[in-house]
């Protein structure tokens, strides 16, 4: 009786525990968001010092190690990669620069619950962000409840290690998935031998799978090896990411002391969005709201702030685009740009033309705040002049911004128009080709004159006889002619300003060239004579 008792009694306990977990993991729910992966997103497994395999692991997903190269991977085959392999290349170090961002979003979300000292074996959760000061032990089966929500995210903060018993094993349900849940682990991982595990572990230095454990999710080591033998490692592992749109292209000015309220917006991804500042520094006083996208607060300093907004989905895809925001004084003058309009050029001519501010205080700084200006010209901050040698042809859009000393600011779009040079006569020679035949070493070289050197010769229909090239750079025809028959082809030369001329070449490849009777020389021909005189003689004695 008091042992049947007592077990009810303990099992009470046990129960009411559990529901008191439940009921505070549910209280955290709204609190975490998905650590944003970027490129890292595509590797199933990332090293830092080594990956090394045993038996016939496979990674679904790319593989990648930085910043040692590849002859710190071993093990594959007998493994194998359905991904790319990715050893000390740019790739691999953008990754584990993406991986290190995700680690410290995740290790730097509120706490929701502790579970310090708590076997995660036999616990129900739901989604929140759970913390472990020291190190995190899983024995038995961990059950993550997503409460339906498909974007459901479960973050574990652990102190020092993440260790899981043999046959362990962590399931998701009602809807959930692996993919949205994150182990930051501040030293090493150990999964333990057959152990069943869901989820992303990031962890700091290592992590080990021992034999047969299987991984829906991502191994990402930042500085030490992750080592394998016999596992299934991946399925969270997505295609190639969509463009994602982010508007608008301009933020709205600010004024000192008035409140500002403006939003960035993220789409055609995999909803929802996290928002961040990626780089450079957000005007004083506002603030970004990661789930919104919403920059908000009252500017409280003068300034012209450059920063960078990245918006990154629920899969990891993301998305940046670089942003100025002008703080300036709340009484500003009026400023006025001139002039109104810019005179057009022509390609390979000099450009200079000066874009002035007046009515604010001097001195001003110019910038484009939109646009490009045509390819080989630039913009002088300091005096507004706009000037260089005109390449390429086209219509171009932009607009400059005077900043004068205060902020305040004025701005004026513009449109270079950049035509066709006019082109003087050009020539080509030759005006014939060298007979070819098949078998022989050709050579002709193409000249065009009376424009702007370096030329570029082209081909610009027909087709050359079988076996020779066009130097595109010499104007070299070249190459041994192998099979007979005519040829009709058009060569198009073109200047450095575009200009060009064309002419249509015909060719006739001859089986061998005509054999010529050998000259006799003065001797040989009067031995011939005599020869023939001799024989004369003889036939008339008979």
């Amino acid at each position: 009786m008091l042992m049947s008792a007592t077990s009810s009694i303990i099992g009470c306990l046990r129960a009411s525990a559990a529901a008191i977990l439940l009921l505070t993991a549910s209280f955290s729910a709204t609190a975490q968001t998905l650590p944003p992966l970027g490129t890292a997103a595509a590797f199933s497994v990332l090293g830092g010092s080594a990956v090394t395999n045993t038996g016939a692991s496979v990674v679904t997903g790319d593989l990648g190690i930085w910043p040692n190269t590849a002859s710190s991977i071993s093990g594959f085959p007998p493994g194998s990669i359905t991904g790319t392999l990715h050893a000390g290349n740019a790739v691999a170090l953008q990754a584990q620069s993406d991986l290190t961002t995700a680690y410290n979003n995740a290790a730097g979300q509120a706490c929701g619950t502790t579970l310090t000292g708590t076997d995660l074996g036999g616990l129900t959760l739901t989604p929140g962000v759970y913390c472990f000061a020291s190190s995190a032990q899983l024995t038995g089966t961990l059950t993550l409840n997503a409460l339906g929500n498909p974007n459901a995210v479960f973050i574990f903060q652990i102190g020092s290690t993440l260790t899981t018993a043999s046959n362990a094993a962590v399931v998701v349900i009602n809807g959930g998935s692996g993919c949205r849940v994150f182990w930051q682990v501040g030293t090493s991982a150990t999964l333990g031998t057959g152990t069943a595990f869901e989820g992303n572990i990031l962890a700091l230095t290592s992590i080990t799978a021992t034999t047969g454990a299987s991984v829906s999710g991502r191994l990402l080591a930042r500085n030490g090896a992750v080592t394998l033998d016999t596992n299934a490692v991946g399925g969270c592992i997505v295609g190639a990411c969509p463009i994602i749109n982010l508007t608008p292209t301009v933020l709205p000015q600010g004024t000192l002391g008035v409140a500002y309220s403006a939003t960035v917006t993220a789409s055609n991804g995999t909803a929802p969005y996290v928002y961040t500042v990626s780089a450079g520094t957000l005007p004083t006083g506002l603030l970004l709201n990661s789930a919104s996208g919403q920059l908000s607060g009252t500017p409280s300093a003068l300034g012209n702030f450059q920063f960078t907004i990245t918006a990154t989905d629920s899969v990891g895809c993301q998305r940046s685009r670089a942003y100025t925001v002008i703080i300036a004084a709340a009484m500003c003058p009026a400023i006025s740009l001139a002039p109104p309009t810019l005179p057009g050029g022509t390609i390979g001519s000099p450009y200079n033309q000066t874009v002035s501010a007046s009515g604010g205080a001097t001195p001003y700084v110019y910038t484009l705040t939109a646009g490009g200006l045509p390819p080989g010209l630039l913009l002088n901050p300091g005096t507004g002049q706009i000037a260089g040698t005109l390449t390429t042809v086209g219509s171009f859009g932009f607009t400059v911004t005077a900043t004068d000393i205060n902020f305040c600011v004025a701005s004026r779009p513009y449109t270079i128009l950049v035509s066709q040079a006019i082109c003087p006569p050009l020539t080509l020679a030759p005006a014939f080709l060298a007979s070819m035949f098949v078998g022989q070493p050709y050579n002709q070289v193409f000249v065009a004159s009376g424009g702007t050197t370096p030329y570029t010769y082209s081909v610009t229909s027909g087709a050359l006889p079988a076996g020779l090239s066009l130097n595109p750079q010499s104007g070299v025809l070249s190459g041994t002619p192998t099979m007979v028959g005519p040829s009709s082809f058009r060569i198009t030369a073109i200047d450095a300003l575009g200009c060009s001329i064309s002419a249509n070449f015909n060719a006739s490849v001859q089986l061998t060239p005509p054999q010529s009777i050998p000259a006799l020389s003065g001797w040989s021909l009067l031995l011939m004579l005599g020869g023939m005189l001799g024989f004369g003689l003889l036939w008339v004695r008979r």
